[in-house]
């Protein structure tokens, strides 16, 4: 994460509030104050911070630690990497911090403000989950919380409010600044205005139930005021074209024709906790020997290979993760080959398969990427059962194939990834 020289009266003024807040020089430099005793959290002295190279060091004092005591130490040391003009710290513990304890809005919190300090603030550093942050941040009661707690709010208040005038008016940066410098009304009366109505922020506040299951890669359900009708249940989920490109390795009587590069496209329906594809591949190219060719009367020797694809698939999302979804589905398609140049003939038959995948869609962009894995089975291709045909090959068995695909989705869903991306 780069540095930036504009920032050093922002990096002074919060260096000052930390000061106040710490108890004693000798907590800074290493040594435990009572309370971080009881707490369980672990305060690094600033000479390893200012000179540690990168999060290694850190990163393995902090494995001995359980999920309460790494809560407790971030009160300290996410305000004091600030402080010292750590980011790249910074980023790396909010990763370790993340990955110990899970999401929390103390968390999401200090990446959203991280990101903007660092100029890399953008829609992907959230999803639906931050409409329960910011009703948590909102509806925060001081008293309940440790005094650890209330001085890193209180920071984070202070380095939101050092990082507005930074910003670019009517911006979402310049709105989570307010937010979390605790100009809630401010705040609010922005967000409400036309610049900022086609964001997923705005989606998000307006409509917190629908936001939560998205986080959760659950369907997303519309009520009636939405327009979802008395099913309550939008049927239009977005529609996406990708151009793919992989390896394709066959098994059993079928491999005589070697490994394939595929090329195609792949058109996806989204439905309701579903999706529908619709995949055309094409594998060209020679065979590694040749084989008999036995089909309605033909009997030849042929070494092409030029197969199409032509298929319907079915599936579902399982897991979301950010902008990152994990998909199973199965397939069913007619796999033809060409085996002759100069010939209008075809040896047909029939291609099952089952795959998982991956795809990932950064929020707010329309460009998506995706990575399948499918184990494919091939019925057989010659009239094998002939018994002229002894040496014919059945050209049956299956295989195993990889897709990248990249693409674009297009259309606004009714709700940002329509709860099924």
């Amino acid at each position: 994460m780069r540095r930036q020289s504009s920032m050093l009266p922002l990096l002074l003024t919060c260096a000052l509030l930390l000061a106040c807040a710490r108890p004693s020089t000798a907590v800074a430099q290493g040594a435990v104050a009572q309370d971080d005793v009881t707490h369980g959290a672990v305060v690094f002295p600033d000479s390893l911070l200012l000179d540690t190279p990168d999060f290694t060091d850190l990163r393995l004092e902090l494995l001995t630690l359980d999920a309460a005591r790494v809560a407790e130490t971030a009160w300290d040391l996410a305000p004091r990497l600030v402080e010292l003009d750590r980011p790249d710290l910074l980023a790396d513990f909010l990763v370790f911090w993340d990955d110990r304890c899970g999401e929390s809005e103390p968390l999401a919190r200090t990446r959203v403000l991280a990101a903007i300090w660092d100029g890399a603030f953008d829609e992907s550093v959230y999803d639906g989950n931050i409409a329960a942050h910011l009703e948590a941040w909102e509806t925060r009661e001081a008293a309940t919380l440790t005094t650890g707690r209330n001085e890193f709010d209180a920071f984070m208040s202070a380095f939101a409010d050092q990082l507005l005038p930074h910003q670019v008016t009517g911006s979402l940066a310049e709105y989570f600044c307010l937010e979390y410098s605790w100009r809630l009304d401010e705040a609010a009366a922005l967000l409400a205005e036309d610049q900022l109505a086609e964001t997923w922020l705005r989606w998000y506040r307006d409509h917190p139930e629908q936001a939560r299951d998205q986080a959760l890669g659950l369907d997303y359900v519309a009520d009636e005021d939405d327009g979802g009708g008395d099913s309550g249940i939008n049927p239009d989920g977005p529609t996406s074209l990708m151009v793919t490109v992989g390896s394709w390795r066959p098994l059993g009587d079928v491999a005589l024709v070697g490994n394939k590069v595929l090329v195609g496209v792949l058109l996806e329906q989204r439905l309701p906790g579903w999706f529908l594809r619709v995949p055309v591949e094409v594998r060209a190219g020679r065979s590694q020997r040749p084989y008999v060719v036995a089909h309605d009367g033909i009997r030849d020797w042929s070494d092409r290979f030029d197969a199409v694809y032509l298929g319907l698939e079915l599936g579902r999302p399982v897991v979301r993760t950010g902008p990152v979804t994990f998909d199973i589905f199965g397939g069913l398609g007619y796999d033809s080959v060409r085996p002759f140049l100069k010939r209008d003939f075809v040896l047909g038959t029939m291609n099952a398969n089952l795959g998982v995948g991956v795809r990932w869609q950064q929020p707010g962009r329309s460009v998506v990427f995706g990575l399948d894995a499918r184990r494919e089975w091939l019925g057989p291709r010659n009239d094998t059962q002939d018994a002229r045909d002894d040496a014919s090959d059945s050209l049956s068995g299956g295989a195993f194939s990889l897709r990248l695909g990249a693409g674009f989705r297009f259309g606004r869903p009714t709700a940002p990834g329509d709860g099924t991306f």
